[in-house]
């Protein structure tokens, strides 16, 4: 008998959506929230652990020479980056997944050695922790990003993209500086890897060196210690903008090219947000672009409107104002109202079917699962991402209505109760929505709506707090340095405040 260590306790349908469970019985209150049939829970120790007898009489065939006994290796992941953190000599160590995500990581591509470097340490970090799965991502996604580190040259750039943001979450979730040394070296060939493949007219245009400067993008926010270091992030967005020009509209055409669109287009916009700069007047041509597309009509078909237009509006608005371009309050209040009846018109636009979500009761569950006792649930977490976006937009754009509101009668000042009112609700619906994204690489992009609530002094001092708390967690949890940074600045300003 083998054991393979801790385990998932929760029911079959929570394990399966990687949130949470209550461990109820008969049923967990999720399943009965949603009005879904428990399947019940497994048998840890049948679980825990397992016969290993024929595998280990198949592995004895292959050093008989019977190469059709061989099977790719369980990798056991945990052990090895433990080992890993508390040593700075890097023993190859032998690398743990359960063994019914192996084959799904590298199938039948992970070589027979026992042994496996920093470098694949990084990398199986990366897919376990980092990888978006489900809509709007193609449906391929995670096969297209193993196959092509797999077969990938090993000086690749999105291969050493990939193990460099893996190797700097391990040094940040286990604390180990030896690694975060080893996460910069290779982001440093990562980069040289890019600045080659930008010299090769087929290769700069490819779908690896876009995701290559993705992933870059992410190794910021995850290796990030001061604030002085968004800088070289911004410079780097503005390198990524020139990339999608060079892409042109080909890239429309393609599930993927527009998914790696997306999500560039989201770094950049949200590099805006941090240094208060306006959106790159090419970004906003391309997106024109991207939405004449064929691939663009036919998901306006899906959501009617578009909140990056909303965004890139608000996001120029408030650099106009920072650089003084703007000063009459009046101009500024219009402006801003006027991009919140299109929020507005935008949530009375969309499909229920297919955005809807419940808010449930969950008053029952366990201490720190919820907030405020509520839940909400939604179809997927590209929706619960979408709808938080959309809060987030509309919080800022309703900040910017009452700084610069007038108030000098009933009617302004009623107006002005309704904006403090639409502030608290949406702040409010951004901490419910939050446990929906417990345990999934998804968490990522919180960090941004979880600030503006824990920054925003209308709320009460509670909900601050537990933005902060979340923020802290996402930190612990995806070991990415950007949310603790965000949430030690937060926590002095309520402490001041």
């Amino acid at each position: 008998m083998v054991y393979y260590g801790v385990v998932s306790k929760g029911c079959q349908r929570c394990r399966q959506r990687k949130i949470k469970c209550d461990q109820r019985r008969p049923a967990c209150l999720k399943c009965e929230k949603s009005k879904t049939q428990c399947l019940g829970y497994r048998n840890l120790a049948d679980v825990m652990f397992r016969d290993e007898s024929e595998r280990i009489i198949r592995k004895a065939g292959i050093f008989r020479g019977d190469r059709q006994a061989e099977q790719p290796k369980p990798l056991l992941i945990l052990d090895a980056v433990s080992t890993l953190v508390t040593s700075p000599t890097f023993p190859e160590r032998l690398v743990s997944l359960p063994a019914s995500d192996s084959n799904a990581l590298f199938p039948l591509s992970i070589p027979s050695a026992l042994s496996q470097s920093i470098n694949e340490i990084g990398a199986h970090f990366f897919f376990a922790n980092y990888l978006f799965d489900g809509p709007p991502y193609a449906s391929n996604n995670r096969a297209w990003l193993t196959q092509t580190y797999c077969e990938d040259r090993h000086n690749h750039a999105l291969r050493v993209a990939i193990e460099a943001v893996g190797m700097a979450g391990i040094s940040n979730m286990f604390h180990a500086p030896h690694v975060a040394v080893k996460s910069k070296e290779q982001y440093g060939r990562a980069l040289a890897a890019i600045n080659q493949a930008l010299g090769d007219p087929v290769e700069m245009i490819a779908d690896g060196t876009l995701m290559a400067v993705i992933l870059l993008g992410l190794y910021e926010t995850i290796a990030v210690e001061s604030w002085d270091q968004f800088r070289s992030w911004t410079a780097h967005i503005k390198g990524a903008t020139a990339l999608l020009q060079l892409r042109g509209q080909e890239q429309f055409s393609r599930e993927r090219g527009v998914q790696l669109y997306v999500q560039l287009r989201g770094q950049i916009m949200y590099a805006c947000v941090q240094q208060d700069i306006p959106v790159p007047p090419a970004l906003v041509q391309m997106n024109d672009t991207y939405k004449t597309s064929n691939t663009g009509e036919r998901r306006s078909k899906i959501c009617p409107g578009s909140i990056a237009d909303m965004s890139f509006q608000l996001l120029n608005l408030r650099a106009a104002i920072k650089r003084g371009e703007l000063t009459d309050s009046k101009t500024i209040r219009d402006a801003a109202t006027e991009i919140d009846r299109d929020l507005d018109a935008w949530r009375a636009d969309i499909p229920p079917s297919y955005w809807s979500y419940a808010a449930i009761d969950a008053s029952n569950a366990p201490a720190g699962t919820n907030f405020n006792g509520k839940c909400h649930v939604y179809g997927n977490l590209w929706s619960a991402q979408v709808w938080n976006n959309w809060r987030a937009v509309r919080i800022v754009t309703n900040q910017i209505i009452l700084q610069n509101e007038v108030r000098s009668s009933a009617s302004q000042s009623a107006r002005q109760s309704k904006v403090i009112s639409l502030i608290r609700q949406l702040s409010t619906d951004i901490c419910i929505s939050t446990p929906s994204f417990t345990g999934s690489s998804r968490a990522v992009a919180l960090i941004w709506t979880l600030f503006i609530v824990s920054q925003e002094e209308l709320n009460d001092r509670s909900e601050r707090s537990w933005a902060v708390e979340q923020l802290r967690n996402i930190n612990a949890s995806m070991g990415i340095r950007h949310a603790r940074l965000l949430a030690d600045f937060a926590s002095q300003h309520l402490k001041v405040s």
